[in-house]
């Protein structure tokens, strides 16, 4: 484990029963550790809910960041919001049967490592379609010669459909 994935662990013997919050940033050192990522340049906070209790340990991540990428409607850079919740078990265990939604750990380990979890859930955060509505960031980043050719060439095809021949033969028809 490099240095600056050593900061994504909970410490985990000599933990108390009951809840814990921590709070982790990933910026991007974070992700220049994973190899080709999809996250360059990304700014995120994963804020992390732990609540331990005996043989186990229940973890909920919020995950608040914006990674730049290019708008897929406008072709802008924009830095686009991620957000994502998720939950997780930590049960105590033999580490082999860890699996997507259980973490199995052993009983005397003194730290666990979430820096891969981490790093997953932030890919998992990430929108299919880079487009936000960002009418309230100032300034506007949209380009807004694409959106008006945009526009024009919406309102040509409604026209077009509006005006369509193939309507015609569907209103003959008998359907009751």
């Amino acid at each position: 484990m490099t240095h600056i994935l050593e900061h994504f662990s909970l410490p985990y013997s000599g933990m108390k029963d009951g809840l814990h919050e921590y709070e982790f940033s990933a910026g991007p050192d974070f992700f220049r550790e994973f190899p080709a990522s999809p996250i360059e340049n990304g700014e995120f906070s994963v804020r992390v809910r732990a609540d331990k209790r005996p043989g186990m340990m229940d973890l909920h991540f919020e995950i608040n960041g914006r990674v730049p990428t290019t708008c897929d409607k406008c072709l802008a850079d924009i830095k686009l919001p991620v957000r994502g919740d998720f939950s997780m078990l930590v049960k105590v265990g033999d580490d082999k049967l860890s699996d997507d939604e259980v973490l199995f750990i052993k009983d005397d380990q003194a730290k666990i490592d979430l820096s891969q979890v981490m790093y997953e859930l932030i890919c998992l955060s990430l929108p299919m379609v880079n487009v936000y509505n960002c009418g309230n960031d100032n300034p506007v980043p949209c380009n807004k010669e694409v959106l008006e050719k945009l526009g024009r060439h919406e309102e040509s095809e409604t026209d077009e459909l509006k005006n369509a021949t193939f309507w015609e033969g569907l209103k003959e028809l008998d359907l009751e």
